[in-house]
């Protein structure tokens, strides 16, 4: 389906989940490239007609986690950077989480430190699953050298 960006503020917010729709089947298929474009788009939409709208921290995490899985871990840290405030008063762990992984995979230990405890005081242990594999003994070594 084609979006017009060009359309009345009425019909923004119904192109917008349209888009957040189809960002979201693209990423559940593993198609995170496809999903990463169809969240810019609909993050510009809505910048234009939703202003700010709580939409648009919503459409940053999923934008975050796309680009995360594409190994894109400055953007990833944008964009769950502008979705974290959200992610806090929603109890939604996911922008920290993301945050933190991005962070440590770019060597922000202490940043990395901060997300990552964020996280767990926001979704508890249930968050330590969500880590990447190949994170979690290094994520396990920064916890126990920041409770020594």
């Amino acid at each position: 389906m084609h979006t017009d960006m060009n359309a009345p503020p009425d019909d923004f917010e119904s192109r917008v989940l349209d888009l957040a729709n189809q960002a979201i089947a693209h990423q559940t298929a593993g198609e995170h490239r496809q999903a990463a474009k169809h969240w810019a788009r609909a993050i510009a939409l809505a910048d234009i007609g939703l202003g700010d709208d709580e939409i648009r921290h919503w459409l940053s995490a999923g934008a975050a986690e796309a680009l995360y899985r594409l190994g894109d871990y400055p953007g990833c840290i944008l964009a769950a950077r502008a979705a974290r405030e959200w992610g806090r008063h929603r109890h939604a762990a996911l922008p920290a989480l993301l945050l933190g992984q991005a962070q440590l995979r770019l060597g922000g230990r202490d940043a990395a430190l901060e997300a990552l405890r964020e996280a767990r005081e926001i979704g508890g242990d249930a968050v330590w699953d969500a880590i990447d594999l190949d994170l979690r003994a290094a994520v396990a070594r920064l916890l126990r050298s920041d409770a020594a």
